[in-house]
């Protein structure tokens, strides 16, 4: 009987980081020569802080490079600190010259076969990587459940994204490498939230103790309206009682008494009401 080869396949739960370079052809149609140059120096400071983390770079194609860890917090290090140490590295070259790498991070399950790995673990670090802003990181779901406490990072859920033969939607979180310049920005963001809540409030008190013409203004319109309240008043009460000294004549007029006094009063109410409104303007 013919042996059978062994084909048992290797799983391992790991750490997948994968990184390439936004804008990697623009940059190699501008310049072929110093875009490599660039590229390698830039792999190779790459290769050792991925080692220094604990890590082994995978696969170096192009302008990509694939690394795994056995430990998310490791990872996420190692990628923070190529974050910062590029950046301080294009700091010092032309804009248009600038090589920025992509991160994404996943803790998945990898299969494993002559030194390389496979399966839905990389791929979704893949594309992880592919929605990271250039100089960004980007990790999963499953990642972020390992690290959420355990290192002084910000993060920012980013909503579901689609991925390529995978059929669940992929939760991703943006980390942010300067969570201090995050606050900051959060902070004034707040602020600013309350001011443009409390703003309305604020200016209507203001208008208010403020504006005191406007309460001259009320004070003159409710004298008016007292005013002509008590004409119509005095005129009905004269009417009224002019209609009782004819039903009763008897040879006696009298109902110009009461008209004069209460003539008296309408016409210190027309003097006051004259003299405020005089005094508003």
């Amino acid at each position: 009987m013919q042996r059978m080869e062994n084909t048992e396949i290797k799983r391992k739960l790991a750490a997948i980081f994968c990184a390439d370079v936004k804008g990697y052809v623009r940059l190699m149609q501008d310049d072929e020569a110093e875009t490599v140059t660039t590229i390698t120096t830039y792999r190779d400071l790459m290769s050792a802080l991925i080692l220094q983390h604990h890590g082994r770079v995978v696969d170096s194609p192009g302008d990509n490079l694939l690394a795994e860890f056995s430990s998310v917090v490791d990872a996420v290090q190692c990628a923070v600190s190529i974050q910062k140490e590029l950046k301080a590295r294009n700091d010092k070259l032309p804009q248009h010259r600038r090589m920025e790498f992509r991160i994404g991070i996943n803790l998945g399950d990898v299969i494993v076969k002559e030194n390389r790995i496979y399966g839905d673990g990389v791929n979704i670090a893949a594309r992880l990587e592919t929605i990271a802003e250039a100089g960004g990181i980007c990790i999963s779901r499953t990642a972020y459940d390992q690290i959420e406490d355990k290192l002084p990072l910000g993060y920012e859920y980013i909503g579901e994204q689609t991925a390529k033969n995978l059929q669940k939607p992929l939760r991703a979180y943006k980390v942010n490498i300067w969570p201090e310049i995050h606050a900051s920005k959060s902070l004034k963001s707040g602020m600013a939230k309350i001011s443009r809540r409390i703003q309305p409030f604020a200016s209507h008190n203001k208008r208010q103790k403020q504006d005191p013409q406007t309460t001259k203004q009320k004070k003159i319109l409710k004298s008016k309206q007292r005013f002509m309240f008590h004409l119509k008043a005095y005129l009905g009460i004269i009417g009224f009682l002019f209609l009782i000294n004819i039903l009763s004549y008897n040879g006696a007029i009298w109902f110009h008494w009461p008209a004069l006094g209460w003539g008296l009063f309408m016409y210190l109410h027309w003097l006051k009401t004259s003299y405020t409104t005089r005094s508003s303007r």
